[in-house]
């Protein structure tokens, strides 16, 4: 393997200092957290002030390469006590 060959370097990231919850649908901004919450897809999230729900469908780090990345989780809004489709 020569010099060209060789992989790149991967970009590191500072660890976010803010989570952001964004409706999937119509990319409103539901709650913004201080602090990094890395929740998996599936996750529920109880909603009181729109009372509602609401199911991470989507993880995401935007601004990666600046000095404020921001964790966004993508939901998907259900009634309180509702059943979703997933398995």
């Amino acid at each position: 393997m020569n010099n060209a060959d060789e992989m790149p370097e991967p970009p590191c990231a500072a660890m976010p200092a803010e989570t952001l919850v964004m409706d999937a649908g119509t990319q409103r901004q539901l709650l913004w957290i201080g602090g990094c919450l890395p929740l998996p897809v599936g996750t529920r999230i109880e909603l009181a002030e729109s009372r509602a729900d609401a199911e991470v469908t989507r993880v995401r780090l935007w601004g990666a390469d600046s000095r404020k990345p921001t964790l966004v989780l993508e939901v998907m809004l259900i009634e309180p006590g509702e059943l979703t489709d997933r398995p």
